[in-house]
């Protein structure tokens, strides 16, 4: 039996016949309409084990199929642990929500000691956008999702033992590459002029000494955090949520800890205390060394990420035991199968995150000093509730995609995807909007303190009011890829993706050089790739993947959601801006939030959202049982 990963575009009726099914690939086995001829242009054929459901044991020897335990050995496969879908996304949510608070503080100290108007800082994280870019991409895109598709067919079709085997290899693997990979990255970094060859173009920006230098020392973090990854796609797929969701929240209690030493070393103004705004020679060195201590800490920090999941991945039967002296089933996928199919997903699965190291990289070349740090904190501040619920939420569910995938549960994928992909809008458009409505007072909160002055929120505060409005889109893309992935179709959210990269490029350059936009311009190009790359993928899911209409009233209930979003939007902007001069910005801002959220609720339930019903009911419930 052949594994989700592997594909055979030769595959014949007979050979799906041998499979346990005589359908075509990509056929419909629940829930074609009747008479309906399956769509054209349809991906490679997906091998599959059998029609079963994925918590029943594969019962027969197959031809030239071993399991763990030989040759026609039957290994029974995991229980379904696919349940529970909301009590997971909450958990996610919740570790999360505590991962991005630590996040902010952790940028609001950083900003405090450096400023907004430092080359160095803006180096730093220069250099922080390479290694954080394989972060993005690998930890929550091509790398996991590659491994746990075949972990998945791993698990159901040849039992747990084979999965963890194909674990322990893959770490082994991925370790070694790894390392290359970061030695060559390190060479090319050194190697890389201060001009982009054949252009006057200053692409490290104003201190490209500082960027080499300080990407040398962050690059290790690369083979720290893909390994993470892999920890954290193998305890998903083996039902383990807590630890992979709390490995973040520990690294970022690090990385504070680190920040509060160099305060203690250095001193919150690292410039000069009495123009923290100005950076001479001597301020410049002393920022410097600064970066290099905080170099240190992440990489720490990166371990710390490792070492609390080793315990959730023995208690998953993932390390020790007989994993690694057991030898893979002939017709499993292998660890170079996994890494060969994470390749082409890293573009198709980190479209947004690839955007917005290409945003970086010119706001360090084309934009004066503050404009990478300004650039960063908006994407800092947009992450907050992109992360907390459209991350979480497709983390979440996409071991059930999958696993419905595996089995050709059509039907059951498409309502997986329309009902989360509706609770995803329920909560992110209403957050884009007050977040949008209320940008300059949570910049003012957050971070205007010590070196970080009211100018550095001024320019900061365009750029996140343009992100907001990728926020849906940039959760929705996520969703809907993985989707393609959970059917096997890997390559069209590639291709959307490369084009809309190139896109995403153009539109910064017209913005900054031709209209001279600052910060915000960067941000605008990424919106509207996002939203573009979403419009493009979402037909898709009937016309290629064949995934019939389930019957969720996505368009009508996400009219209601809007009207109810800008509604509490305005009241929200209007309660802070008349508390802001009697309670103080903090308490201001805290009463705005919950007035938004309140007038948010009430009309959600007023319109007839039934997200906002179902949430407001399970909410008084817990309120009326405490």
């Amino acid at each position: 039996m052949e594994a989700v990963l592997l594909f055979d575009p030769g595959l014949d009726e007979r050979n799906w016949r041998r499979f346990g099914t005589s359908a075509r690939p990509f056929e419909p086995l629940t829930c074609s309409p009747k008479g309906a001829r399956p769509p054209p242009n349809r991906p490679p054929a997906l091998k599959h084990a059998s029609s079963a459901p994925l918590n029943q044991p594969t019962t027969g020897p197959t031809e030239g199929a071993g399991a763990a335990g030989g040759p026609g050995h039957s290994s029974p496969a995991p229980p379904d642990r696919h349940t529970r879908l909301g009590r997971r996304t909450a958990l996610i949510s919740a570790f999360t929500l505590l991962s991005r608070v630590l996040g902010l503080v952790r940028e609001a100290v950083a900003s405090a000691l450096f400023g907004g108007n430092s080359g160095i800082y803006d180096a730093f994280i220069t250099a922080w956008r390479v290694p954080n870019l394989f972060r993005r991409f690998l930890g929550e895109g091509a790398l996991s999702t590659s491994f746990q598709t075949a972990l998945t067919a791993v698990d159901s079709d040849h039992g747990e033992v084979a999965g963890a085997t194909l674990f322990w290899r893959t770490l082994k693997m991925l370790a070694g590459l790894l390392l290359g990979l970061c030695l060559v990255i390190m060479a090319l970094v050194y190697l890389t002029p201060d001009r982009m060859p054949g252009t006057q173009w200053l692409w490290l920006g104003e201190d490209p000494a500082a960027v080499r230098e300080l990407t040398l020392r962050l690059m290790p973090f690369v083979v720290l955090v893909c390994v993470s990854a892999l920890f954290t796609g193998a305890l998903h797929v083996r039902g383990s949520f807590a630890a992979p969701a709390f490995a973040p929240a520990a690294m970022n209690v690090i990385w504070i800890l680190v920040l509060l030493l160099v305060a203690m070393q250095f001193g919150w103004f690292g410039a000069s205390p009495e123009a923290p705004g100005e950076l001479g020679v001597e301020g410049q060195l002393r920022h410097l060394e600064m970066a290099r201590w905080l170099a240190i800490g992440v990489l720490v920090s990166g371990v710390v990420q490792l070492l609390v999941q080793l315990p959730a991945l023995r208690a998953a039967g993932l390390l020790g035991g007989r994993a690694s002296r057991t030898p893979l089933p002939t017709d499993a996928p292998k660890p170079l199968d996994v890494l060969k199919r994470s390749a082409p997903l890293a573009l198709g699965a980190a479209v947004y995150q690839i955007n917005v190291m290409v945003d970086g990289l010119m706001a360090e070349g084309l934009l004066p000093n503050g404009g990478p740090t300004a650039h960063y904190l908006a994407n800092r501040v947009q992450q907050f509730p992109l992360a907390l619920v459209a991350i979480a939420a497709t983390s979440a569910v996409f071991p059930a995609l999958q696993a419905l995938g595996h089995k050709r549960d059509l039907r059951g994928l498409r309502k997986l995807h329309d009902t989360t992909h509706l609770a995803i809008a329920a909560v992110a458009v209403p957050a884009a909007c007050g977040l949008f409505a209320l940008s300059q007072p949570v910049l003012e909160v957050l971070f205007e303190r010590g070196s970080y002055q009211s100018d550095d929120v001024l320019r900061t505060t365009p750029a996140l009011q343009a992100l907001c409005l990728a926020i849906l889109p940039a959760g929705a893309t996520g969703l809907i890829a993985r989707t393609y992935y959970a059917m096997g179709d890997f390559l069209t959210p590639v291709k959307i993706s490369v084009s809309m990269l190139f896109l995403n490029a153009l539109l910064n350059t017209w913005f900054l050089v031709g209209l001279g936009m600052d910060v915000e311009g960067l941000a605008a190009g990424t919106a509207i790739t996002s939203a573009l790359n979403a419009a493009a993928l979402l037909p898709g899911l009937t016309s290629r993947l064949g995934l019939p209409a389930c019957g969720v009233p996505m368009r009508g209930a996400l009219g209601k959601i809007l009207v109810a979003s800008l509604i509490a939007a305005a009241a929200a902007s209007g309660a802070e801006a008349l508390l802001d001069g009697i309670v103080g910005r903090t308490a201001a801002l805290t009463v705005a939030i919950g007035v938004g959220g309140g007038t948010y609720a009430a009309g959600g339930m007023l319109l007839g959202v039934d997200v906002v019903r179902v949430i407001a009911r399970k909410f008084l419930g817990r309120r009326s049982r405490s």
